[in-house]
């Protein structure tokens, strides 16, 4: 069951952090939607991906304040979508989006732009300067999307293990107190694109 305040939302939803308990739910749904671990790895969400995902957190060189695994939820309590957010990941003021999943029986129905809308939101009332994430290269629907939310490509990572198979990932930026690209990078030097920092 989602908590009773929730981090943000939006008409017909809202987004609440997950606690353990509710790991069955949130495994349902990535068994309910193997196009993306399809898209992602080649494979289907592993039986105990859900708690993986929980329990992964980024690596010892980058410090960062909090993290949440959040659920997207509609207003009958279904969880339509997950979540994964990194406060002040390396740098304070920079936010990291680890995972955006909403239910393929939802996409195009607008809920991902609203919920990457009332994130932006959120994370910006929190002290959130920049926003980034890491797409998949070849993953073109998610390519376009970020760039329909106004997210400008930084880094390209090559050879990355996104949970089974290396993949190109392409860093993505948006600032949400203005700012350039330019200045960005001059806080974040490890996503400059000649950058070869892990």
């Amino acid at each position: 069951m989602a908590g009773d305040t929730p981090l943000f939302q939006g008409r017909g939803w809202r987004v609440d952090a997950l606690t353990v308990d509710q790991l069955p739910r949130l495994q349902a749904l990535f068994d309910a939607n193997p196009g993306y671990f399809q898209a992602i790895n080649g494979r289907d969400a592993a039986p105990d991906e859900a708690q993986t995902e929980f329990d992964e957190l980024p690596p010892p060189h980058l410090p960062f304040r909090q993290r949440w695994v959040a659920g997207v939820h509609e207003e009958a309590g279904a969880l339509v979508g997950t979540l994964v957010v990194v406060a002040d990941l390396g740098t304070p003021g920079v936010w990291h989006i680890a995972l955006l999943l909403i239910d393929q029986a939802r996409h195009g129905s607008g809920l991902a732009a609203a919920v990457v809308a009332g994130l932006q939101r959120w994370a910006a009332a929190r002290g959130a300067q920049w926003l980034r994430l890491g797409v998949v290269v070849g993953n073109a629907r998610a390519e376009r999307f970020w760039l329909r939310q106004g997210f400008q490509p930084a880094r390209l990572r090559r050879g990355v293990d996104t949970g089974g198979r290396l993949n190109d990932l392409q860093v993505m930026v948006k600032p949400l107190a203005g700012g350039t690209l330019a200045t960005y990078l001059t806080l974040v030097p490890r996503d400059h694109p000649d950058a070869d920092l892990p």
